[in-house]
């Protein structure tokens, strides 16, 4: 094989290295460089980086029509392998190869789209996976050549099952391609699911839903966009929770939002429908994250509180 790898995120970077290391890698395919951060500096993708280190050539194509095809060509790869590259594959591009394969972190149908890491931990999914898909142009909709599961216990952030699939994907990948025409294509099989592009307001808490569904909205949302609610009539992020979705401290009391107490070691006691969960990171606009007890220390106010109103 000599696969052109086209991907962006960090969550990528060990497939990366796997698949060159198995020498397999000819060129990269990543996102332009953006602006951001203090100083609206140049970020790089973190697949570019890790490409200039191995010395890998790489193409940040703003588009992948005419000029980005006559730039392929010349690479004279035969295989396309993508892992959350960001850009969608038109039929011209594809033909370009005589192979072509995705890789997908959810067990296919399930979650299609663009956030499958988000909704397997807010919809309080026992079992993750990975996928790896011969791309067609439905998205998401190809056979599948391999799979690989794994279980959830309800404590998982989205950047925890990111670096956790990032390195099974590594494996997966290394192994799949180094020996494909043993794998055999199958059909998706099950209900077809979607996930879709997250909004800063999807972070939202409504304390009137159980407490294992906020407990994972919380980790969910986490390092974006963040969960919030209101106190004092201003936004106020829960960055964090204690324990396990799966096993949370029945309520059958306290008005859902109610802020009960806080714990040294657990975190702010707030009342959801049916349980209690124990949030151990707050942040207020413009400030740093806190930990729960240097929050509360700072407005007691917070302690009688009704979040939420």
């Amino acid at each position: 094989m000599k696969i052109l790898f086209a991907a962006t995120g960090s969550i990528a970077v060990p497939t990366l290295e796997a698949l060159y290391m198995a020498g397999l890698v000819k060129a990269v395919l990543t996102s332009p460089d953006e602006k951001g951060g203090r100083g609206n500096k140049i970020i790089e993708p973190p697949i570019k980086i890790k490409a200039k280190e191995l010395g890998l050539p790489y193409y940040q194509m703003q588009s992948l029509r005419t000029e980005a095809r006559e730039c392929v060509k010349t690479l004279g790869c035969d295989t396309l392998v993508s892992f959350c590259y960001g850009k969608i594959f038109g039929p011209k591009f594809l033909s370009l190869f005589e192979n072509k394969f995705n890789i997908h972190p959810s067990l296919l149908p399930k979650y299609r789209g663009c956030s499958p890491l988000y909704e397997s931990i807010v919809n309080l999914d026992r079992e993750g996976g990975i996928s790896i898909q011969e791309i067609a142009l439905e998205v998401d909709s190809g056979d599948i050549l391999s799979s690989t599961s794994f279980p959830l216990d309800g404590t998982e952030t989205l950047t925890s099952l990111e670096e956790r699939v990032a390195v099974m994907a590594a494996q997966l990948a290394s192994d799949v391609f180094s020996d494909v025409s043993s794998y055999q294509m199958r059909k998706q099989e099950g209900a077809v699911t979607y996930s879709r592009m997250l909004k800063k307001e999807d972070g939202e808490i409504d304390f009137s839903l159980p407490g294992e569904r906020i407990h994972a909205l919380i980790r969910a949302s986490y390092p974006w966009p963040k969960a919030f609610t209101t106190y004092k009539g201003e936004k106020l992020l829960l960055c964090a929770v204690s324990g396990s979705a799966f096993s949370l401290e029945p309520n059958s009391s306290d008005a859902p939002g109610t802020v009960v107490g806080i714990d040294k070691k657990k975190g702010l006691k707030i009342a959801a429908k049916g349980s209690y969960i124990y949030v151990t990171r707050l942040q207020s606009p413009s400030r740093k994250e806190m930990d729960a007890l240097s929050f509360v220390n700072g407005d007691r106010a917070l302690l009688s509180s009704i979040l939420g109103r």
